[in-house]
Parts: structure tokens; sequence; C-alpha cells
């Protein structure tokens, strides 16, 4: 028996009733609901957002760093990356509807869960990327594997043992990634 899928629109989604344990986006009016994160995804994002911020103080350079914040990329596309950075004179410019930004994060990290495809993961980082997102990062728990998608069409995976850098968004950044997956 097929299922069927309600399409929402911007403001149906926005009216649907928080759910506890349930977070929610908005894909071309398809509504996509995830459950609570494991720890390592937790304890990845938790690290990368303090290497970030770490990296702000010491180069100077303002953005922002930010969780689970939602992103209007489209009409009928809501995102929230389970981080994001976003220069600040951008934040500052950046128009908001119902408490939705509009337009997207400069970078947007997904933490890929056990249960997403490689479909829906590239789908998503090229909605990202088509809103106007420098570059967009899938980090990969189990394995300890980062890929990287950027604006320019270049993608490319990093292992444990390499080295993770940002040279148009975060200049002299330069990130094990081991040490983002250190617990």
């Amino acid at each position: 028996m097929a299922t069927q899928v309600s399409l929402l629109t911007f403001d149906q989604f926005l009216d649907l009733p928080e759910q506890e344990g349930v977070r929610r986006e908005l894909d071309e009016r398809v509504l996509v609901e995830m459950g609570h994160p494991s720890f390592a995804h937790g304890a990845a994002i938790t690290r990368l957002s303090y290497l970030l911020l770490v990296h702000r103080q010491q180069s100077g350079r303002g953005f922002a760093v930010s969780t689970n914040t939602p992103f209007r990329l489209a009409p009928d596309i809501v995102r929230a990356p389970d981080l994001c950075l976003v220069e600040t004179a951008r934040l500052q410019a950046m128009p908001i509807e119902r408490g939705v930004l509009v337009g997207a994060p400069d970078l947007a990290v997904e933490v890929v869960s056990p249960s997403e495809s490689a479909i829906d993961l590239n789908r998503k980082m090229e909605q990202y990327l088509q809103a106007g997102a420098t570059a967009a990062w899938a980090l990969y728990t189990d394995s300890r594997l980062i890929m990287v998608y950027r604006r320019k069409g270049e993608t490319w995976r990093l292992t444990s043992s390499q080295t993770l850098h940002e040279p148009d968004l975060l200049p002299g950044l330069s990130l094990s990634v081991e040490e983002i997956f250190a617990v």
C-alpha cells in the first residue's frame, strides 16, 4: 500500500504543533521528521562548534556559529543544519520570516544519521549550495569521515588521517578530521 504524502506550505509547516523529541524540516513542501540525535552526533557538533569559535577568536573574523537554526532556502524548503556558520554582516542583513532566516548559511554542517540515504543527503547539500552557501560538510561519525561540498562544484571526502581546510570562508583554518571526532 502506498503512503500518502501531505504537501505543506511554509506557513502550514510553521503552524504545526511542536512535538516532543521530533525535529522537522520542509523539503519541497514535504514534511521531514527526525528523532533526537545520538551521543556521537552531539559530541561531534559540540567539538566542531568549539573549534570554530576558537578559530573566530584567534583570527578576529566576524561570524556566528549556531546549531539547529532554521533557514528558508527556497519558498518551500526549510532546513535546519546541525551546525552553521554565518558571517556577521550577512546575518545582520538576512531577512527573517516568522522566526526563520531567509537564505542559506555560509557553511552548513550535517551529521549523517544511519537512516539517511545518500540521495537525501546529496539533495540537502545541493539545496544549501543552490541557496547561496559557500560550503556544506557531511560528517559520518561511525567511519570518522567528512564529505566536503563546495559551491564551485568541488566535492571530496576526508578521512581521519587528513586535514580539513576551508580557504574561501575560513582562511587559516586547519582542522584534523580526527580532532573533530575526538570525544
